[in-house]
């Protein structure tokens, strides 16, 4: 019998993550990780335990679990020639703040002399499902020695991912899915 899902272990799944209908993440590859570990989502890694491969699973994470609720104080007025030449609403774009910290913003209106940049992350505000398939379990006793095994380091956390996939395209509404 296939052993369950318990902290510690090492998992392997293949995953995708909707915001909505839309798809913000997949892998492209299996992805192996020791559950507890912070590589995914705290509520996933939790709803993974007492499950095994072979199993598929929807876990839902609320914003408050990931980006946060959407903040429209974070809806900021800016000057025009702040912006970088040729960007359209619904582009990423780089923003400073007073301190001269870089953060991604999303262009949503652009007039004369004035733009509207959005701060909130792109999946602020958006109920996520992780669609998941268990491939592989190896128990915690196992997995030190797989953890030193040449390709079976971790690969970035599907989390990061997330966040990095999220600001390579233009966000859309920003009503909960």
């Amino acid at each position: 019998m296939a052993s369950k899902i318990r902290p510690g272990d090492l998992v392997t799944v293949r995953y995708r993550v909707f915001a909505g209908k839309e798809v913000v993440d997949a892998s492209e590859e299996p992805f192996t990780f020791e559950v507890g570990s912070g590589r995914f989502l705290p509520p996933v890694e939790k709803a993974l335990i007492g499950h095994q491969p072979g199993e598929r699973i929807v876990v839902f994470v609320p914003p408050e679990e990931h980006y946060g609720p959407y903040d429209p104080k974070k809806l900021q007025l800016i000057a025009v020639e702040k912006l970088p030449p040729n960007v359209n609403p619904g582009d990423v774009v780089r923003v400073q703040d007073e301190m001269g910290i870089v953060h991604p913003a999303v262009l949503r209106r652009r007039d004369e002399e004035v733009a509207w940049v959005d701060l909130n992350h792109p999946l602020a505000g958006k109920l996520l499902r992780f669609e998941i398939e268990i491939l592989d379990v190896t128990p915690k006793e196992a997995a030190s020695e797989k953890k030193e095994e040449p390709g079976r380091d971790a690969q970035t956390a599907p989390s990061k991912e997330v966040t990095d996939k999220a600001l390579e395209t233009p966000a859309q509404g920003r009503e909960n899915a």
